[in-house]
């Protein structure tokens, strides 16, 4: 009797063990299981959460775990919970450092296989936009022989600090004001027609040019086919240009960089002629992107807004060597600037015009000759600077074109020239320096 109630117990013991090591079994491979599904569990939440707190169209689940597989789930983690207290636009810059668009852009795979979107590498927190006015390259115009006269390539028509700056600028903007051809007749009409051999282009790559401007009266001066080599020969030398093309949806193509994780656009249209011969591009011919009726511009800046950061309008306006404004130029910027534009720079005038600010944004309305003939001209290089937050400074470099010779100003003619823009520029307070800003309207 005694055996068998120890042979129960005995029993029971190794039941209960089995139990308990059966239990502890389960739920060790319960434990486990849960934990590999942990991860994708929190992913979901975090998307989840996310797409809760952003009500952006373009952002959707498949987006959220490219952004996750590429950048991981810790800063995935952190856009969440500054999507709970922060509205600003810029938090991806802050946590990615590129921009939503950019971002998006790089989901998309959009820049393998555009031919007008670059990216530019910078070693510093901020990027610098050089912008000057019109330039001749002309062979037939004052500036390209006497650049071959004096054998010192650019030095000899630019000083050295000018080309200095213009090439450790981060991105330099010219307006190009002529035709690039060896073939073509003179247009009909016109008084001043310019053409340029291809080879001259090398000039813009001594100088650092990143990006020039077409739509002006000069690109189409010897014609069809003069106009057609001059789109060839920027390709060629790889110089990006905007504000002309083969068809019209060429000519208002943007052209964009991607500087320090920002999407910056540039626009070119023109309004310059008085008696108007430079052709329009159409849907079925070349020729430049006009701007005398608006419309079409302010529709296609507010199209470049939806995807970009920043919108740059380079517009070919205002009287021929006059500084006083047109009432155009002033009712105009402002309604590019509700379109969606965050600057204008303006050229054509072959003088210096008053700088302006509309909406906080910058109106340069014209920059004057830079390298183009014979006379002696105040100039200026203009400085659009953005940093890693997005925020602008704004800064005119004074210089004077003389004897076929563009060199920076110091002293009192840096002082005259700034003292001349104060004058035409009454809304915007100059520091010494040149660095402007709007002025407070406390």
């Amino acid at each position: 009797m005694k055996k068998n109630r120890q042979l129960i117990v005995v029993l029971l013991t190794i039941l209960i063990i089995v139990l308990v090591f059966l239990i502890f079994l389960y739920f060790f491979k319960q434990r486990n299981i849960n934990s590999k599904d942990y991860p994708k569990i929190k992913e979901k939440n975090i998307i989840e959460e996310i797409l809760e707190e952003n009500h952006e169209e373009r952002i959707n689940k498949s987006f959220l775990n490219w952004l996750e597989k590429e950048y991981g789930n810790q800063k995935l983690s952190l856009l969440k919970e500054k999507l709970k207290s922060d509205n600003r636009e810029n938090i991806w810059h802050d946590i990615y450092h590129s921009s939503l668009n950019v971002l998006l852009d790089n989901y998309n795979n959009i820049y393998s296989n555009a031919s007008n979107i670059q990216q530019v590498n910078t070693s510093t927190n901020q990027a610098q936009l050089s912008f000057i006015g019109d330039v001749s390259l002309a062979d037939n115009w004052y500036i390209i022989p006497k650049y071959q006269e004096r054998g010192k390539n650019i030095y000899g028509i630019l000083s050295e600090e000018t080309v200095d700056i213009l090439k450790n600028s981060t991105l330099t903007i010219a307006n190009n004001e002529f035709t690039i051809s060896n073939r073509g007749e003179k247009m009909p009409g016109k008084y001043y027609t310019f053409r340029a051999s291809p080879n001259n282009l090398s000039i813009y790559q001594e100088m650092g040019v990143d990006l020039v401007t077409l739509a002006n009266n000069h690109v189409y001066d010897f014609g069809e086919k003069a106009f057609q080599d001059t789109l060839e020969a920027l390709k060629d030398f790889q110089i990006p240009y905007v504000g002309a093309g083969k068809n019209i949806d060429e000519a208002i193509q943007p052209y964009y960089f991607i500087v320090n994780g920002y999407k910056i656009a540039f626009l070119n249209a023109t309004r310059a002629e008085k008696l108007i011969l430079t052709p329009e591009a159409t849907n079925d011919t070349g020729g430049v992107f006009r701007c005398y009726d608006p419309s079409l511009l302010i529709q296609q800046i507010k199209k470049v807004r939806q995807n970009s950061d920043i919108v740059i309008t380079l517009l070919h306006w205002g009287k021929e060597d006059s500084s006083s404004l047109e009432d155009v130029q002033v009712e105009t910027a402002k309604q590019y600037i509700e379109a969606g534009s965050d600057l204008i720079v303006g050229t054509h005038a072959h003088t210096l015009q008053g700088i302006d600010f509309y909406q906080g944004k910058a109106i340069i309305y014209n920059l004057g000759d830079f390298i183009f003939n014979h006379e002696t001209k105040d100039t200026a290089i203009f400085q659009f600077i953005i940093n890693n937050e997005k925020q602008f400074q704004y800064k005119i470099i004074p210089c004077q074109q003389k004897e076929k010779y563009t060199s920076i100003k110091e002293g009192n003619e840096k002082v005259r020239i700034l003292d001349k823009l104060r004058t035409l520029s009454p809304n915007v307070f100059f520091e010494e320096t040149g660095t402007f800003y709007e002025k407070s309207t406390d």
